[in-house]
């Protein structure tokens, strides 16, 4: 599928809250809302608030300290439910406006971000608006690894999105409506899992407004995010991310999960047999190229899109790593814990009741 680029003109007259939680985010929280400040949008259409989640750092002192510039900060008490969900819950509760923007503390944006997804919204009559994320530049082969792996989910999202095959998207930057919100229940359903505050929304939405969810895909909707730090916070990222996968509603989701599993384990397995059976080698090499060259025209039109194009002389060397990687991560999404944001989190048997 082409992607057809969103062009737009003119200045939204539409007012705007953004909501981000935030956790232990002293290192980039300040950075963060200087660049939300810099948006075009006139400042008297747009709420800025930032839920602190029980940090232990700097992180809420330095929300005060934008107070003369009308960021407003709300702290989640002790009888609050803890968790991102509970922290956009209750910034949501507390927005001024009826439009809705969520994005991550350690995130920067290009100026004309918010009025870009308003006039988007407007345009289409969407409840909901999922954007694109990419990496911030890469500085090390954990950078770029990311970066790629990143950009492949980001294509498929696109693509499934605006083809309404599939519902996709990442809480970095997402819009939605407030009406829409409490029309499907906010959170509720799911909010005893950590992770999905994006994904199951989506799929609520979608679910009560048939063809009003839509992929902004313009280049001034773009946010920058972050990428992890290190090997072990990528791999505990990820299991995050896999750890939601059973809960998802939309069977077409499913089967494009399980086959990128099963495809990956596939290679993976025949790398495992080399070390006993090395005659094969050729046979897995011609595996990792055909994979590698069938993925590769849609890597280029979205690394074009994003201005990572010098990744892409990485993409097919990494095959192996990345096969390797999925079929870690995406096991022990399935059955195991793991740590965000330094809470432990455990994988429940039983999904959430649906709702919407």
């Amino acid at each position: 599928m082409r992607l057809k680029l969103y062009k737009f003109g003119g200045m939204s007259d539409d007012n705007v809250t953004v909501v981000i939680a935030a956790r232990n985010e002293e290192a980039c929280i300040g950075a963060c809302l200087d660049s939300l400040l810099r948006q075009s949008l006139p400042a008297e259409q747009l709420e800025i608030i930032v839920v602190d989640d029980g940090s232990d750092d700097h992180t809420a002192a330095i929300v005060s300290s934008y107070a003369s510039s009308g960021v407003r900060l709300i702290q989640l008490t002790e009888t609050d439910r803890a968790g991102k969900k509970a922290a956009l819950r209750k910034g949501i509760a507390a927005a001024t406006y009826g439009i809705i923007v969520t994005t991550d503390a350690d995130c920067s944006f290009d100026t004309g971000w918010l009025n870009t997804l308003l006039l988007f919204r407007q345009e289409k009559q969407a409840v909901f608006v999922a954007a694109p994320v990419r990496y911030s530049d890469e500085k090390s082969f954990l950078d770029r690894f990311q970066s790629l792996d990143f950009l492949s989910l980001q294509a498929i999202t696109a693509a499934a999105v605006s083809a309404r095959l599939f519902n996709m998207c990442n809480g970095a930057n997402l819009l939605y409506t407030r009406a829409a919100y409490d029309a499907v229940g906010g959170f509720e359903g799911n909010h005893h899992i950590a992770s999905g505050d994006d994904m199951f929304m989506m799929e609520k939405m979608a679910a009560t407004f048939p063809g009003q969810v839509h992929f902004c895909y313009a280049k001034e909707a773009i946010v920058t995010t972050a990428p992890a730090g290190s090997w072990q916070e990528f791999i505990r990222q990820r299991i995050r991310w896999a750890s939601k996968s059973t809960y998802y509603r939309h069977n077409g989701i499913k089967l494009v999960l399980l086959l990128v599993y099963l495809v990956n384990s596939g290679l993976t397995a025949m790398m495992l047999m080399l070390f006993f059976h090395p005659q094969y080698l050729p046979v897995w090499l011609f595996m990792v190229l055909m994979k590698g060259l069938i993925e590769y025209p849609l890597m280029i039109r979205i690394a074009r899109f994003f201005n990572k194009t010098h990744l892409l002389p990485w993409f097919i060397p990494i095959q192996p790593l990345h096969a390797f990687y999925t079929v870690l991560a995406g096991g022990f999404g399935l059955i195991g814990s793991y740590e965000w944001k330094g809470r432990k989190q455990v994988k429940l048997n039983s999904p959430p009741e649906h709702c919407g």
